[in-house]
């Protein structure tokens, strides 16, 4: 028996045999043409590319078939085309053209200060991968499982977990990937059991083998011994009865142990996160992320009918969009012309455009990110009148009273809190993790021990907005609450925040810690009925 410790990223037991997804290596010997062939020879294998991820594309969930557009956005983007067709200029091949923008492409997504943007470098190497593959004549086969098995990669590539039947996958397990990589994401929506960052190597030794993968202690165990097996039975068997058993607690009024009441909601991008945060018992979404809709250029239409799916979705429950922005560090500016276009104010104006249209019909909010201070702020409102009136001229009905709020995710937009809200903003969210990051100057992919979230200096900035918000009976409260934020809630609950926005699989875990605090009576805050 050899037991691997990683860390742990979706809970629960997964007990079967190892299939190893094998994303093969780059081409060590080339024959290379003249540079207008191998132009052409570039030209063909993105033609082709695209069709395969096209057609990806139609057996994709939602989330899946944005991850795919953008793939296809990169291969169609001007700067992407020109570095690859310079170097093919100079003398190089097709494939090593593509190999070497490649790497200046994610390296560009690591100098990102946020690590959901640096996993998106995964999306580049993925389609490059792809077109290499091509251009070297390997084959580009759908994996079959022919049997449930435990999934076990170096770093998962999006493309490849599209083309598997999901119902074969028992668990995941990966030597290089993230809490905040697309992996992580989907095996916490599909709730099976993943473990990563196992160091280099696990993913060939372990191909082949049986296994137990506990997601609740971070551990992959090979070849598991008869005692070891029946206890991860009788462990996975616990866990799927209190996964389909719904907790009393969460039947209950959110109200602590002295009656104070708070609000517990979920963070998400897709219907299908809306539908599963909804199950677990959350009382709205605080946070529905739109990176994905604005970089692969989404109309205002499509956007709008988006949101709308959205509302339904949420089935009357509070529903609070944060705005792509041009300069918020999530918009993952991963090309030059991406760059350009988020410069562009028409970016922001279809959004909101699109937004302002689909408050007709629910409860919508619009949170405004990495607003730096009272200017920031005035000039976003400027904008969005501008959409108003955009929209009058057309004659389009929108909803005129949508309530527009902060996100709070720089010290200064905190210190400016009582003028943002003193200047029409609705109600302040606070991002856990980039307001402690910016205010520690820390990174918890980098840094994980001195991460934290409930350090002095940031709980002193979210108290005091939290009081500003207090002093304008304004709803304010906090987002990004994961696994690794979770055990610092109650202090935030202590410093005022009266609700909080959490990613579905710590719904419960957060509901069960908030109920158990006692608080001094009549704090003098209000509880939101939105984030």
């Amino acid at each position: 028996m050899e037991k691997i410790q990683g860390t742990k990223v979706s809970a629960g037991i997964a007990i079967g045999p190892v299939e190893q997804l094998d994303c093969g290596t780059l081409g060590l010997y080339r024959i290379v043409s003249d540079p207008h062939r191998e132009r052409a020879l570039y030209e063909a294998a993105i033609v082709l590319a695209k069709d395969e991820l096209r057609g990806l594309q139609q057996h994709a969930g939602t989330a899946e078939a944005d991850i795919l557009m953008f793939q296809i956005a990169l291969l169609e983007d001007e700067s992407f085309t020109n570095e690859i067709g310079d170097y093919i200029a100079a003398g190089a091949g097709s494939a090593a053209a593509v190999e070497r923008a490649q790497q200046i492409f994610a390296a560009r997504l690591r100098d990102v200060p946020d690590e959901y943007i640096q996993e998106r470098g995964v999306d580049v190497r993925d389609v490059c991968r792809r077109v290499v593959d091509i251009l070297d004549g390997r084959p580009r086969r759908r994996l079959y499982l022919t049997r449930p098995s435990i999934l076990v990669a170096d770093e998962f590539f999006p493309s490849d977990l599209f083309a598997i039947d999901r119902r074969m996958i028992l668990g995941l397990a990966s030597e290089k990937d993230s809490m905040a990589s697309h992996a992580a994401i989907m095996a916490r929506t599909m709730r099976i059991p993943a473990v990563f960052r196992l160091g280099q190597g696990v993913a060939a030794r372990a191909g082949g083998r049986q296994a137990v993968l506990d997601g609740h202690t971070g551990a992959l165990i090979l070849d598991p011994t008869p005692r070891a097996l029946a206890q991860a039975v009788q462990a996975a068997q616990a866990h799927r009865v209190e996964m389909l058993r719904r907790e009393p607690f969460m039947d209950k009024p959110s109200l602590t142990v002295d009656g104070t009441q708070f609000v517990v909601l979920a963070s998400g991008s897709d219907v299908e996160d809306i539908d599963a945060a909804l199950r677990l018992g959350a009382e709205g979404i605080g946070l529905f992320r739109t990176e994905n809709l604005v970089m692969t250029g989404m109309t205002e239409e499509r956007q709008y009918f988006r949101y709308l799916n959205g509302l339904a979705a949420a089935q009357g429950r509070p529903v609070t969009v944060r705005v792509y922005d041009a300069g918020a560090d999530d918009g993952a500016p991963w090309t030059q012309s991406v760059q350009r276009l988020a410069r562009n104010r028409q970016v922001f104006a279809t959004q909101v455009c699109a937004l302002l249209r689909a408050g007709l019909h629910g409860d919508l909010g619009i949170a405004l990110p990495m607003v730096t201070g009272v200017e920031d702020w005035l000039d976003r409102m400027r904008q969005i009148e501008e959409c108003k009136a955009s929209l009058r001229a057309r004659g389009i009905e929108y909803a005129e009273r949508t309530p527009i709020g902060c996100l709070i995710d720089v010290p200064s937009a905190a210190l400016a809190a009582e003028e943002l809200l003193k200047n029409g903003a609705r109600f302040l969210i606070v991002d856990v993790d980039d307001l402690t990051r910016y205010t520690c100057g820390v990174s918890r992919k980098d840094d994980p021990e001195d991460y934290h979230v409930d350090a002095p200096a940031v709980l002193q900035l979210v108290r005091g907005a939290m009081e500003a918000a207090a002093r304008y009976r304004a709803p304010a409260g906090v987002c990004g609450v994961t696994a690794l934020e979770l055990p610092a809630m109650p202090a935030y609950l202590r410093a005022g925040v009266r609700y909080f926005c959490a990613e579905p699989a710590c719904i419960k875990p957060l509901k069960a810690a908030l109920l158990a605090e006692d608080l001094r009576p009549d704090t003098g805050l209000p509880c939101p009925g939105r984030m």
